[in-house]
């Protein structure tokens, strides 16, 4: 199942590949841009959104995956996480660059607002610990998929993050779509752990 002899259906992962870079040149020609440093900025933003996205969407379906794409997705889970990660760091270099400071890299804790208007620094750091719990995945354990669930966290705050500051975002239908996806996200979450325990809770009395 998991050899590249079985794999099928790989045009939808291209094919998706594709849309995500699509939409993200799509979105960026929209705004105007002062300075071409800008653009860097925003494509890597939202590339590295939706990346994190789809990778933890995916997360929640890795056997149907499996079978849907004929070998074991977690690779592809895997590269799409270190897509989103690799996108997010060009973006916070960027804004270091443009800056002139590290700082956009730490996260701000001098108020409640500005903690989540510059949400994208925790968030980046989350999705940095749930980057390398995959290459010690074997010493970490179960517990490795408590860590990952970081990825819903980091992904709520960059949302915020986007809909607070994000130049990009205020077209009425990119913060739509944007509420959706993080609605749909924690909604995946929350009903695939409480299956579990359902699960869990029959076997039990049984």
């Amino acid at each position: 199942m998991s050899t590249s002899k079985n794999a099928k259906n790989t045009w939808v992962l291209i094919l998706c590949g594709v849309v995500a870079l699509l939409l993200t040149v799509g979105i960026v020609a929209l705004d105007s841009l002062s300075e071409p440093l800008d653009g860097v900025i925003r494509a890597g933003a939202l590339l590295g959104y939706l990346a994190v996205f789809l990778a933890a969407l995916s997360s929640n379906y890795m056997r149907e995956l499996t079978r849907f794409f004929g070998r074991s997705f977690i690779k592809v889970h895997h590269l799409v996480s270190v897509t989103a990660l690799i996108a997010l760091t060009i973006h916070a270099v960027s804004v270091a660059w443009k800056l002139g400071s590290l700082t956009a890299f730490l996260p701000n804790f001098s108020s409640v607002r500005l903690f989540f208007a510059l949400g994208g620094r925790p968030a980046f750091w989350l999705l940095a610990i749930t980057s390398l719990t995959a290459l010690f995945r074997t010493a970490i354990g179960k517990n490795w998929k408590v860590i990952h669930w970081l990825n819903y966290i980091a992904f709520a705050l960059g949302t915020i993050h986007a809909q607070m500051i994000g130049t990009s975002f205020v077209h009425p239908g990119l913060r739509l779509v944007s509420w959706v996806m993080l609605v749909l996200l924690l909604g995946v979450f929350v009903a695939k752990r409480t299956r579990k325990q359902r699960a869990a809770t029959k076997a039990k009395t049984r």
